[in-house]
């Protein structure tokens, strides 16, 4: 344990130092692992199908605000839908336009939340988002879980019905268009996923906001079997038990992530808590103090060793004695 707390504070001050590099980088990876997932799940426009503009597009948005970033990932993706099919792309315009209004008045702060949702989608293990989400934000933040929830069933919906949306014939433009708005309006699945990322979310943020022991680890056990739960009996009532293995899968991923969160987060000592009385002129406070868990600095003493007298003279004899030195004879 003390190992893990020493590179705990290390890894700290790391951060400390280099925030700006760090911040940098992460930005950088999560960018090129999103255009690079978009480019492979839809890739309908050749040229921009390449890792070299993944790669540049990664490398504009990791010095830029992450919110620069989701609106890059939605351009690529109106774009690869353009070139399938105008009709999708603008259903899927009217979607982003519509979420961005939404996103934009009440959670502009998690762009990272709305980046990792369907990124985490495509890769079959979501359930991290939402009880990270209760763990580290409030409320607002779980729009921008359901705005990036949204849009991934959307691209998924559109690569699994790509052959509504290839014909050429003008007279089929109503009925793309009714196909793709029939892949929300219509889609089972999505709304199983976001009640479950809602409930989940709520209750691990109620639990985890309440003064008792161990309320992280209370909320994001109960979040993660619950989310595990809901998911397991809807796809079960959906018809799609094939599903239920990557679900526990996603629940054991999750639960590991937010342990380590939770460890470099919100490590408590609940073995010295502290309960303090005061009041003022109007209220009486009761307060519960629990201090965190960290390692104290160690003090370094350097000792100094002087070279040890050979020879001492009757004078400093005497010094040392407090004697006079008439008595050494």
């Amino acid at each position: 344990m003390t190992g893990l707390l020493e590179f705990r504070e290390r890894l700290r001050n790391f951060y400390g130092r280099y925030e700006i590099y760090v911040t940098a980088g992460v930005k950088f990876v999560l960018g090129l692992v999103t255009f690079l997932l978009i480019n492979s799940q839809l890739g309908y426009q050749e040229q921009l199908n390449q890792p070299a503009v993944a790669l540049l597009l990664a490398l504009a948005c990791a010095f830029m605000p992450v919110n620069i970033m989701v609106a890059a990932a939605c351009g690529l993706i109106l774009i690869h839908l353009s070139a399938l099919s105008l009709e999708v792309c603008a259903i899927g315009l009217c979607l982003i336009l519509l979420l961005f209004f939404l996103y934009g008045k009440f959670a502009p702060q998690h762009g990272y939340t709305a980046i990792l949702t369907p990124v985490l989608c495509l890769l079959k293990v979501p359930q991290v988002v939402p009880v990270s989400a209760g763990l580290l934000c409030g409320p607002s933040a779980y729009l921008s879980v359901v705005s990036g929830a949204l849009v991934f069933f959307y691209i998924d919906g559109v690569k699994t019905n790509m052959a509504n949306f290839t014909s050429a014939e003008e007279t089929e433009a109503i009925a793309k268009c009714t196909a793709a708005l029939k892949m929300l309006t219509g889609n089972k699945e999505m709304y199983l996923v976001i009640a479950a990322f809602l409930v989940t979310s709520l209750t691990v943020y109620v639990i985890r906001k309440q003064s008792i022991n161990f309320a992280w680890r209370i909320g994001l056990i109960v979040g993660n079997l619950m989310q595990m739960v809901i998911l397991l009996v809807g796809y079960v009532m959906l018809g799609m038990p094939q599903k239920a293995t990557w679900v526990l899968i996603g629940t054991a991923v999750s639960m590991v992530i937010c342990l380590i969160l939770e460890f470099f987060l919100y490590n408590l000592d609940y073995s010295r808590i502290e309960r303090v009385q005061f009041e003022d002129d109007e209220y009486y406070y009761f307060v519960k103090a629990v201090p965190k868990v960290y390692l104290a600095k160690k003090d370094k003493r350097v000792k100094r060793i002087t070279p040890k007298k050979t020879t001492i003279n009757r004078r400093q004899l005497a010094e040392e004695l407090d004697i006079d030195s008439d008595l050494l004879h």
